[in-house]
């Protein structure tokens, strides 16, 4: 498998925030690997320039200005694809406004619609304009970005959120596509961006832009949206040459029946968070595995 290199070369790809940072290097790989990309971001300039790095290079790649918080604005994304390219086979969502806030408290409204509208909202808007050409087709590569963030972090209420959010819609849409040979998979990069020079700790953000360019991440983004990507629905992390499968778990806990009290939560509390015998929850009902005796679920 090692012997032969990535290529794209029949494949057509759109690259969500391309115009800079990841996403630009994610539409600059793509290309060089033989992919006709288009190069959408919410800046006429930076895509243009992103666009013309492509073409002077030798690729094929097309800008398509537009915003992806506004559902409309994605459909017409698909159509100028389906337009320059006459097919779609990637959807690399990559787009997304603002990144740590500060204190929870003093996160404004307009961050808040700001960051959920573009990273969250516009991966789904993006996603459910391509999806009835990639079921028709029967084929597509999707890929969300999302973030560690998504556990939580001081200061990043918002963001924390909205990329909490997209571990959900990354399993969700790989249990529909499954059957469509869509496969949908989340990219969790660390990669010094202008969200991540947001951050309000000066020492991380020295430390970011020491050690994790945003090249790095893109061999990965790249591999997530091939052919022969073996995955879907897995969160995948990465940053300075690092990569690792992000796993969420589940675990047996205690369990009495109809008669559970708060005493009885509190008496076996140590069992209750054990992490003895955890299992890999890659969606809702797997903790429902669980569940025994008259709780069982039926099959």
């Amino acid at each position: 498998m090692g012997d032969s290199n990535i290529r794209f070369d029949a494949r057509v790809a759109i690259v969500t925030g391309a115009g800079r940072g990841l996403g630009r290097e994610h539409a600059l790989l793509l290309a060089a690997r033989g992919a006709r990309v288009v190069v959408n971001d919410s800046s006429e300039k930076w895509a243009f320039q992103t666009t013309a790095d492509i073409v002077a290079a030798g690729g094929q790649a097309v800008a398509v200005v537009g915003d992806v918080s506004d559902s409309d604005q994605c459909i017409d994304i698909v159509q100028r694809t389906v337009s320059e390219f006459g097919a779609l086979h990637i959807v690399l969502n990559n787009a997304g406004r603002g990144g740590p806030t500060g204190l929870f408290e003093d996160t404004t409204d307009e961050q808040v619609d700001m960051i959920i509208g573009t990273h969250l909202v516009g991966s789904f808007n993006m996603c459910r304009a391509a999806w009835p050409l990639m079921k028709e087709q029967h084929f597509g590569r999707v890929l969300l970005t999302s973030s560690g963030a998504g556990l939580g972090g001081l200061a990043s209420s918002a963001y924390s959120m909205a990329k909490a959010g997209l571990f959900g819609l990354t399993r969700s849409l790989a249990l529909e596509g499954a059957h469509h040979n869509i496969k949908v998979n989340a990219l969790l990069p660390i990669g010094y961006t202008r969200s991540a020079a947001l951050n309000p700790q000066e020492d991380t953000r020295r430390w970011m832009e020491q050690h994790f360019p945003p090249a790095v991440v893109s061999p990965v983004a790249c591999w997530l949206v091939h052919d022969d990507v073996p995955c879907t629905g897995e969160l995948v992390n990465t940053g300075a040459g690092r990569v690792s499968l992000f796993v969420t778990i589940g675990v047996p806990g205690y369990s009495k029946g109809l008669d559970l009290s708060v005493e009885d939560v509190r008496d076996h509390w140590d069992q209750v968070v054990s992490l003895e015998n955890y299992k890999v929850m890659k969606q809702s009902r797997d903790d429902l595995s669980f569940y025994s005796g008259d709780a069982e679920f039926p099959n």
